[in-house]
């Protein structure tokens, strides 16, 4: 890496620490600074920015789990209708809790290991 692409990297960071801090005060840069720790993501855009980017690739990939899901059940379990319904109705009732942080994937995958044995493993989850 050349100096000056270093130093831009920095002046960038600088410029995007001063527009948090600006926009949403000094309690937003501590909460970004704790998210790029954990998520491990590095980025130019902020939190927020980051969010309302991955906003539809959350939105397609959780719509795809469930059809998914849902082929599965019917194809394999022979689930119809009414059972159908209710789990997607379940589905989706967990997925607002994760999307609204009552629960954390951590969560999810230790109550699974509990109860089942199974072991998940989700890359990068903290």
């Amino acid at each position: 890496m050349k100096m000056a692409d270093y130093s831009r990297g920095r002046n960038d960071g600088l410029a995007l620490a001063l527009k948090i801090v600006k926009e949403d005060g000094i309690e937003a840069l501590e909460k970004e600074i704790k998210f790029r720790g954990v998520s491990n993501i590095h980025t130019p855009l902020a939190q927020k920015d980051l969010e309302k980017a991955l906003a539809p690739i959350k939105e397609h990939t959780i719509a795809t789990m469930l059809a998914m899901s849902i082929h599965v059940l019917y194809d394999e379990f022979d689930f119809r209708t009414v059972r159908l319904n209710r789990f997607r109705d379940r589905f989706n009732s967990k997925v607002d809790c994760l999307l609204d942080d009552m629960v954390t994937w951590g969560d999810i995958v230790k109550d699974i290991q509990e109860k089942t044995k199974m072991v998940i493993a989700i890359p990068h989850n903290e």
